[in-house]
This record gives C-alpha cells, sequence and structure tokens, in this order.
C-alpha cells in the first residue's frame, strides 16, 4: 500500500513529475502516491522546483509572505544588528515589524497594522521564508533529591499550624526574595542566519556587573515595592519614585539591609497596623540572625524559614514569579540595545544603562506582573491554600513541560544568567 505524505523535497517532486511525463499522470498517482492535482502543481512549477534541488529545500509548502517588502526591510534590520553583535529576540522582531507596517509601509499596505497580528504562527513563518532560526542555549533542568521530601512535609506541616494558630488575613501572608539583575541581560538566544557559525552577541561589557533586587509579594496578590542594593557608595541621582534603592560594597543583601526591608517594606505593607503576619523567606544567613528575629517580633511578624533546597518547590517568587519579571527585564534591553538607546564611552565601547533607567525597567515590569500570578504562586507551593483541603490540587502543578526543559538547539554564545541563590554567597 502507498503511503501518501503531506511533504516532498523538491528532488522528489521532480521525480514524481518526470514520471507523468514519461508515462502518464494516473501512473505517477499510482506508484507515488500523489493525488493528479498535486502532481499538475508540480508541473506548472518545475523550473522553481528545479532551482531549489542543489539544496534540497521543500517548496511549496507553508504561507507565502503577505507584505513581502516590509519582511525584507525586516530582514535587513535584523542583520543590521546582528552584524554588530546585537542581539535579536522574537519580541523586538513582532515589535518591529508592527513599526514598519505602521510606518514605513503604511501606504503599501493599507490598513495592514490593523490586520496584523503578530503571531508566533507569522513569526515562525518568517523565520523560515527568510532561512534564519532562533539560536538558544540549552538548559539541563534539576531534579528534586528524593531525601529533600521529609522536608517539604515538615515545611507544611509548621505553615499549616502557625495558620491554624494565627488566623493570618491573606493579605499578611508574604515572601521576600532576593535576585540578582546584571546590566547586560543579553540571554542565550538571538535570531540569526542558520549557516551562522558563530553566534556573536555585542554586550557593554557588563555581563558579570550585578545588583540585587528584592521583591516582596503578599498571598492576597499584592506587589511590594522593588528593593534595590547596588554596588557602590555614593548614592544615585534624579532616581524614579515607587522603588527603594541602597548602597553598599558588594551590592549584596546582608543583615543589616534585610532589617531595613522588614522595617521599611514589609512593616509598611497594605493594612499592617496591628496585625499578626507570616513572612516566608529562604534560608540565607541574612534572613536568620537574632537582628531580623528581633525587627519581625517587633512589627508582630513571625518567620517561616525554607529549608535549604526547597526554594524552587515552596518559594511563591522562586516558582511562579521571578522568571516572567527578568523575562521582562530582558525584553526592556532588548529593546534599548536595538534601538540605539545605549550611548558611547571615549573609547567607542557601549555605556550600560544607568541606575535610573535600570530602576525604571525594573518598576515598569514589576508593575506588569499580574496580580493573578501571585496568588497561584502561593497556592502552588502550599502556603494560602483553603485549609479544608479543598486547594490542594494546586500543589506542585506545573505547566506544560516546555516550560522545565528548554528546547535543544545550537548555539555557540556561552553567555548564561547565574543562578537567582548565587546573589547571597
Amino acid at each position: 500500500m502507498t503511503i501518501i505524505r503531506s511533504s516532498y523535497t523538491a528532488s522528489e517532486k521532480i521525480a514524481v513529475v518526470e514520471l507523468a511525463q514519461n508515462t502518464s499522470l494516473a501512473n505517477a498517482e499510482r506508484v507515488k502516491g500523489v493525488s493528479r492535482s498535486q502532481i499538475s502543481r508540480w508541473i506548472k512549477n518545475i523550473d522553481k522546483l528545479k532551482k531549489a534541488k542543489s539544496s534540497n529545500k521543500r517548496v511549496g509548502s507553508g504561507k507565502s509572505a503577505l507584505y513581502p517588502e516590509a519582511e525584507h526591510q525586516l530582514k535587513v534590520w535584523i542583520l543590521e544588528l546582528r552584524k554588530n553583535g546585537i542581539a535579536v529576540s522574537s519580541v523586538s522582531i513582532k515589535s518591529q515589524m508592527k513599526y514598519l507596517l505602521e510606518n514605513e509601509f503604511s501606504s503599501n499596505y493599507p490598513g495592514a497594522i490593523e490586520k496584523f497580528q503578530a503571531s508566533d504562527k507569522w513569526f515562525r513563518g518568517f523565520l523560515r521564508r527568510h532561512d534564519l532560526a532562533l539560536r538558544r542555549k540549552t538548559k539541563i533542568s534539576q531534579k528534586l533529591p528524593e531525601q529533600l521530601s521529609d522536608k517539604i512535609i515538615d515545611f507544611h506541616k509548621y505553615i499549616i499550624k502557625m495558620r491554624k494558630k494565627n488566623n493570618y488575613d491573606l493579605g499578611q501572608i508574604g515572601n521576600m526574595d532576593e535576585t540578582p539583575i546584571f546590566f547586560d541581560m543579553v540571554g542565550n538566544m538571538t535570531v540569526d542566519l542558520k549557516a551562522s557559525k558563530t553566534v556573536h552577541v555585542r554586550t557593554t561589557g557588563n555581563e558579570k556587573n550585578r545588583f540585587t533586587c528584592v521583591l516582596g509579594i503578599l498571598s492576597n496578590g499584592v506587589k511590594l515595592p522593588p528593593f534595590v542594593v547596588f554596588k557602590g557608595k555614593r548614592l544615585p541621582k534624579n532616581l524614579p519614585n515607587g522603588i527603594f534603592v541602597y548602597m553598599n560594597e558588594k551590592g549584596w543583601m546582608n543583615e543589616e539591609l534585610t532589617k531595613i526591608w522588614i522595617d521599611r517594606v514589609w512593616g509598611n505593607r497594605p493594612n499592617s497596623f496591628d496585625q499578626k503576619s507570616l513572612l516566608v523567606m529562604d534560608s540565607f544567613e541574612g534572613h536568620k540572625t537574632e537582628l531580623v528575629k528581633e525587627s519581625c517580633r517587633k512589627s508582630k511578624c513571625d518567620l517561616a524559614i525554607i529549608p535549604g533546597g526547597l526554594t524552587s518547590v515552596v518559594q511563591p517568587l522562586d516558582v511562579c514569579v521571578n522568571k516572567p519579571f527578568k523575562d521582562k527585564l530582558r525584553n526592556k534591553w532588548n529593546q534599548w540595545m536595538t534601538c540605539g538607546s545605549a550611548s558611547l564611552t571615549k573609547n567607542g565601547n557601549l555605556k550600560r544603562p544607568d541606575y535610573g533607567i535600570m530602576c525604571q525597567w525594573i518598576i515598569d515590569c514589576w508593575n506588569e506582573i499580574p496580580q493573578s500570578l501571585v496568588i497561584e504562586s502561593f497556592k502552588k507551593c502550599g502556603i494560602s491554600n483553603l485549609m479544608d483541603g479543598s486547594e490542594d490540587n494546586f500543589l506542585y502543578e506545573t505547566e506544560d513541560e516546555d516550560n522545565n526543559n528548554d528546547e535543544v538547539v545550537n548555539i555557540e554564545d556561552s553567555s548564561a544568567e547565574e543562578s537567582d541563590s548565587e546573589v547571597n554567597n
């Protein structure tokens, strides 16, 4: 029985056409399992097939470009950025295509900007049509050791005991976490030609220059103001409102800054006056000192310290929020780089974004994190679920497996973002 296929290379199509021409359409249909109407279309496109034969490409599959001139200009824009070593993300490509349709090609394609959706389907088709690829470094997922399961149970028992004892409102149960932010957020992927043997990405030279961003959330969905620690002694000027900024020698959190965060951020959370609260933090030494515990006692705050090795399972920020937040920051950085906003030093090198820009990006990206995601994060970690057990199905619930394992593609860019936990080392 002949197996009917849905896709053929140029060489295979030519062979079918030659068989039909030397015998008949009916014979080619019977031998090759291809319909006569399909063979007839291939006969009409025989010249294109012969041109593509040398590269063994598939011809005629996939949708043709609706806006070919704009796509050509978009490819020119991408290659120019890649020539200068600038990373090009899918977000920046979609944004640039919208800009081209709305401005430079509005007369060529009237009404296109209202119709164009910049969907993932269009993006994949654009890459295929222009011989581009999304180049990405692979990432190995980590498995949780079986011996940690007892620690998870003990942690949840403690949370349940404290909630039964003190009957905290959802707005008084929170999580705080420190995460490192780099001045260069190039990431592990860029769009480039498939034939490229090396994938060079230009940066400002600050790939290892980082600072600490402290995030705080409440189980009712409230996000506390960001708290940033830069490396240095003198506080920068012209900083935006809505963010706490501090300086120290290493740009890391420590015992003193943790106390300041509890006093100034946690202590000023909504409806905090004279209410018992529960604060979940990881096992960083600076969270467990007597100075920090005393500050918590004064503010009627109970501490729940996550056992070592469990932050990827029971810390809400680490499980659900930090990644989308940092993805949004990376998109800001990519747009800043691709739009040519970076100024030059006297030696002609790119300057890193200044403190004010970084702080504004943090505020904007933090505001974009949806309240629903914050609420969901606590339930996935078993911290705010209803005590009757009706919400236990949320525990450790994950999205599809693609979120846990990055796609395997080839890239020679060796840059990789450091683990969140390293900020406290």
